[in-house]
């Protein structure tokens, strides 16, 4: 079933991918959140502006359940809200307020200030996930859709969280304190071992990214029999 569905897939990504950038092909969609059982690290992703990626480096994703070691953005969250550490003893809050003292902007803020009120915001966040559930940006009428928990899928199907850079990374680690069973992935890129090993191009409209999307949703929420 797999291997129908980027069968089916070949087309738009040959049409589309080659000559377009990745924005022109991003798609959001719910999944079990179990079903994230890999990451990436950053200096082993290719361009963000390709949605194809060639070569080995969905063969160096690692399990999950080490990504703490590795993210310290991933694991403040886990220092915050699991170990009950206090957010600025947080490993990720003490590098930050380092660069923003240097004078260097940060993802969290330009000021210690904004620093600050991106942790607390946190509480919110957490909040709002343990009463809702994760809602997607389109429901929370974001300007930004795409900015879901980002991911791409590997030459087996595996999706493979991205780490910073790329989306969701606070809003993930709060999903497995919380277990939430149902999130929002946007994915970022498929490798091309998918598409260059099967000729899809006669199966699926290049200019059709909602049957793309569907197709996905379908195979990535099948359950085994």
């Amino acid at each position: 079933m797999k291997k129908n569905f980027f069968y089916k897939i070949h087309k738009l990504l040959k049409k589309i991918f080659f000559y377009k950038k990745t924005n022109d092909c991003l798609f959001s969609l719910q999944i079990d959140l179990k079903k994230i059982k890999y990451f990436l690290k950053l200096e082993d992703a290719q361009s963000r502006e390709k949605f194809i990626w060639s070569g080995d480096w969905d063969k160096r994703k690692k399990k999950i359940s080490i990504y703490r070691k590795y993210n310290i953005n991933y694991n403040s969250i886990f220092q915050i809200y699991k170990d009950k550490i206090f957010y600025k003893k947080t490993d990720e809050y003490r590098q930050k307020s380092k660069l923003i003292k240097k004078g260097i902007k940060t993802a969290r803020g330009k000021t210690i200030k904004e620093l600050d009120e991106y942790f607390l915001f946190l509480d919110n966040l957490k909040n709002s996930l343990k009463n809702f559930g994760y809602q997607n940006q389109i429901k929370l009428k974001s300007k930004n859709k795409n900015d879901e928990i980002g991911v791409v899928i590997g030459r087996n199907g595996e999706i493979i969280k991205l780490e910073d850079k790329f989306g969701g990374t606070h809003r993930f680690g709060l999903c497995k304190i919380l277990n939430i069973k149902k999130v929002y992935i946007n994915v970022k890129a498929i490798h091309d071992k998918f598409i260059k090993k099967n000729n899809l191009e006669k199966k699926i409209n290049a200019k059709n990214i909602k049957k793309l999307k569907s197709y996905i949703e379908k195979i990535v929420n099948k359950k085994p029999r």
